[in-house]
């Protein structure tokens, strides 16, 4: 395999593997726009429209330590091409699908797929850059997922409006085609040979663990608030899929800009400071949206969502950089699949719990009877929905705040300056020629 395999291109890995991510990035907001109408399409209630979106999250989160080992072991390359190839074939299958239950399997499995996917990508960019370059690379490969993140709810309306939701998923297929191609012309393969670390002593290292903390609770707030900002917009006030895209742009676009400045900040400065005071933006931001009202226009809550979106990024970028550069070579799949554990088991604990706040408030303020409706922004006492979404809110500022203060604990080394020489035990094709 390996002789066969076409020499590394540093700019040509990172793009392919950013174009990998954003597939599921797009994907993950995507849907968020499309709940509705799948809903209603699906017959779906409350529960199984959750379970529409976290069966996903679910299945890729039990996937992830697997499909990282396995990539440091059979090689990244490969296996993220089979992520890939397998995370098409299942949009393909999802956009064909009308059943609540069968699209929550087809989900899951395509979950499965994205496990292979994203930590074999993680792995790739570490094979090919290393230092502060480093840094960089992940900036841009954080801000090419908060690009797909920003993106989705905007094509997905425009989808959904002239197309129907089943053409959110199609799109994949075709951007799954490129990401193959591109892999198969441009990214050499990376394995290691023998890893000197068993599995559970990456977990003992503070860094490692701490940092995996921290992006949880980035992707906590994050798709836990544009779930049910997403209700809130079509549900309770009308809003068509393309208005709710524009009216949650300037929260999931200024990600795209700050993901790149969080690189460049966590290379400068190492990684406590950014992942401090962007959980700081975070929390600041989501208590900016208890202004939020049955009648708010965007303009109300627009700083509110500049400064959560900020510091969202920033965040990310460099808890991502605390998990990686407290992680040897030779298990970067492995370290890569524990960052996107953390992110998945975010945004599904984030949907998860906001959402049983949700109904607990919503509970108190209206029959039993209605409080799936209600809690979902319809029916007579969808006048519920908005404390409900407020006592969600509080919920998450409160777990935002412990995050910026378990923060302040982390090293304050870049990667630059923590990583260790290259580990003998890594096998990368043309890599170390590259970086010179």
């Amino acid at each position: 395999m390996n002789r066969t395999a076409p020499r590394s291109h540093p700019v040509g890995t990172l793009v392919t593997v950013s174009l990998g991510g954003m597939i599921v990035g797009l994907d993950g907001t995507a849907l968020t726009i499309a709940g509705p109408d799948i809903a209603h399409a699906a017959r779906a209630s409350l529960a199984e429209l959750q379970w529409i979106a976290n069966a996903y999250l679910v299945a890729l989160a039990i996937a992830l330590f697997p499909a990282g080992r396995l990539a440091d072991r059979v090689g990244r390359r490969r296996v993220f091409v089979a992520g890939v190839a397998g995370f098409g074939v299942a949009s393909l299958l999802i956009a064909a699908s009308s059943s609540a239950w069968l699209l929550i399997v087809l989900r899951a499995v395509q979950g499965i797929c994205g496990a292979l996917l994203q930590p074999a990508a993680l792995a790739l960019i570490r094979a090919a850059f290393s230092g502060k370059r480093l840094d960089i690379a992940l900036g841009i490969w954080g801000g090419a997922g908060a690009l797909s993140i920003a993106a989705g709810p905007v094509v997905a309306g425009l989808i959904v409006q002239h197309f129907g939701w089943p053409v959110v998923f199609l799109i994949n297929a075709p951007i799954a085609a490129v990401t193959i191609v591109l892999a198969l012309c441009t990214v050499g393969e990376s394995r290691a040979r023998d890893s000197l670390e068993r599995p559970r002593d990456l977990f003992r290292r503070p860094g490692v663990r701490l940092g995996a903390v921290l992006t949880g609770l980035s992707y906590f707030s994050l798709y836990g608030l544009l779930f049910f900002l997403t209700l809130y917009l079509q549900n309770l006030r009308g809003f068509d899929p393309i208005g709710a895209a524009g009216w949650l742009l300037p929260l999931t676009a200024v990600v795209v800009v700050s993901a790149p400045i969080g690189g460049a900040l966590t290379a400068r400065f190492g990684p406590r400071w950014p992942a401090t005071g962007g959980l700081a933006l975070v929390f600041v931001g989501m208590v900016g949206f208890l202004a939020l009202g049955p009648a708010s226009t965007q303009a109300e809550v627009l700083p509110a969502a500049l400064i959560l979106g900020a510091g969202t990024g920033v965040a990310l970028i460099a808890s991502t950089q605390i998990i990686i550069s407290n992680a040897p070579v030779s298990m970067s799949g492995l370290a890569s699949a524990l960052q996107q554990v953390a992110t998945q088991v975010g945004g599904v604990t984030g949907i998860l719990v906001l959402g049983l706040v949700m109904s607990w408030r919503v509970g108190q303020l209206v029959p039993d009877a209605d409080v799936d409706q209600a809690a979902q922004g319809l029916g007579a006492s969808s006048a519920a929905f908005v404390p409900g979404l407020h006592a969600a809110i509080i919920a998450a500022a409160a777990v935002i705040a412990l995050g910026a203060a378990l923060a302040t604990r982390t090293s304050n080394l870049s990667s630059a300056e923590s990583a260790r020489p290259p580990d003998v035990s890594s096998d990368v094709d043309g890599q170390r020629r590259n970086q010179q």
